[in-house]
């Protein structure tokens, strides 16, 4: 019975979860479309470089958030959530400042190589400056299965980019006014979280168990940066191969295949507290798991089958006139995306329990997908093909890593405890 329970909380998290983040997510491609359309291939593509290099450093906030969750759900009242808030968020504000430092430098010799001026660069310091914050207020919420509260700061993100981001481009900012918006919508989506937490300020703070925090974030950032990372060099490296305009069709292809990928990663978020609870035993976390890849299932497949049936007019709806070219790469770009939700929910599952061995090769992948898609740059096409067998791979490396056995790393029995806040 508890099982059974469990798989309705998270069939119903899941629906509540899948809903808002999917409006979210309507939002954020409509930026996108609006931006491809305003901007030119030229200048959007610029954009989407810089954007997928946030997404790159947003795996801070993935990883952090992770842990976030992970440590909520095994709190044992809401007084010692309290006090890991706070300690997040005096950390999480010593890592921004660190952060943005050190990608202002970085930004001097990486503007040239991404064709980007360094100031549309150095604009985007204040999206780095927002990526250690988000997550300590967006992982309490998971791990208090505040779903609809996680939703909120995500449509407050995306309404403050939506309508910030197209302002800004009408009045003649181009790319630098896109960039701005970005920044300010980062800054949204940590401040929203606090709204559905408020009643945290009435709860007396009482000293938290932290058991090995470290030695758990320190896979979960590796495997985090890994599974973002993966599915965002492809367009920095067509951005750095390919001549701007040809780019930009890669880019217009490739915001298809992560608008399917983000759709479907809130029932991943929502299975990883329910896989995290302390008195969840195995036979109940294998329905878990076998519930969400059946909604994965369902969800991925009527996507894949409407890009392969109709993939102009979905390029032409995406980036209007003058993406034609997209649309012959669409399928091959958004099954490599599919797969990469099924090994992003399986790492996801691992790490529900602890992290798994042998994760620090993971990240040697990248070198992988590089190798493959610098052999293909010399068409769209098979640098297409290149993106979706690089996919494959790291779904067969996924599934090695899920049959692993957990270590003990972040075990929540540890004996160092957050002092009350």
């Amino acid at each position: 019975m508890i099982g059974g329970r469990l798989v309705q909380r998270l069939l119903g998290g899941s629906a509540v979860l899948l809903v808002t983040a999917n409006v979210a997510n309507v939002g954020h491609f409509a930026f996108h479309i609006l931006m491809a359309r305003m901007l030119g291939p030229e200048g959007y593509s610029a954009l989407a470089a810089m954007i997928a290099l946030v997404s790159v450093g947003y795996v801070l906030t993935e990883a952090a958030q992770t842990v976030m969750a992970r440590y909520t759900a095994i709190a044992s009242g809401l007084g010692q959530v309290r006090s890991l808030l706070t300690h997040g968020l005096r950390h999480g504000g010593r890592v921004a400042a660190g952060l943005t430092a050190a990608y202002l430098v970085v930004a001097i010799p990486l503007g040239p190589l991404l064709h980007v001026p360094y100031r549309i660069m150095a604009l985007f310091a204040l999206s780095f400056a927002s990526l250690p914050l988000i997550p300590v207020t967006r992982g309490v919420l998971l791990g208090l299965h505040r779903f609809g509260g996680f939703g909120f700061a995500m449509l407050a993100e995306v309404a403050v980019k939506l309508g910030i981001g197209v302002a800004a481009v009408k009045v003649g900012w181009g790319e630098m006014g896109a960039a701005g918006a970005v920044g300010l919508s980062l800054v949204a989506a940590f401040a929203s979280g606090f709204v559905p937490l408020r009643d945290l300020r009435r709860v007396p703070a009482e000293p938290a168990a932290a058991g090995d925090a470290l030695a758990y974030g320190v896979p979960v950032l590796a495997i985090t940066a890994t599974v973002m990372a993966f599915y965002n060099v492809d367009v920095l490296l067509a951005r750095a191969l390919f001549a701007p305009a040809v780019a930009g069709q890669y880019a217009v292809a490739s915001l298809l295949g992560k608008g399917i990928l983000l759709g479907v990663m809130p029932i991943a978020r929502v299975m990883f507290p329910h896989a995290s609870g302390r008195d969840v035993d195995a036979a109940t976390r294998r329905r878990v798991l076998v519930a969400t890849l059946g909604l994965l299932v369902a969800c991925l497949a009527p996507a894949l089958a409407l890009v392969a049936s109709v993939p102009e007019r979905i390029v032409r709806l995406a980036g209007g006139p003058g993406y034609e070219a997209a649309a012959g790469i669409a399928l091959a770009v958004t099954t490599g995306m599919a797969l990469m939700a099924f090994s992003n929910t399986l790492l996801l599952f691992r790490l529900s329990q602890g992290a798994p061995r042998g994760w620090a090769a993971l990240p040697l992948l990248l070198l992988f997908e590089a190798a493959v898609l610098w052999a293909s740059r010399g068409a769209l096409v098979s640098y297409a093909l290149a993106m979706l067998l690089a996919n494959v791979g790291f779904l067969v490396a996924s599934i090695g890593l899920f049959l692993q056995p957990p270590s003990r790393a972040g075990e929540p029995g540890g004996h160092r405890r957050l002092p009350a806040a």
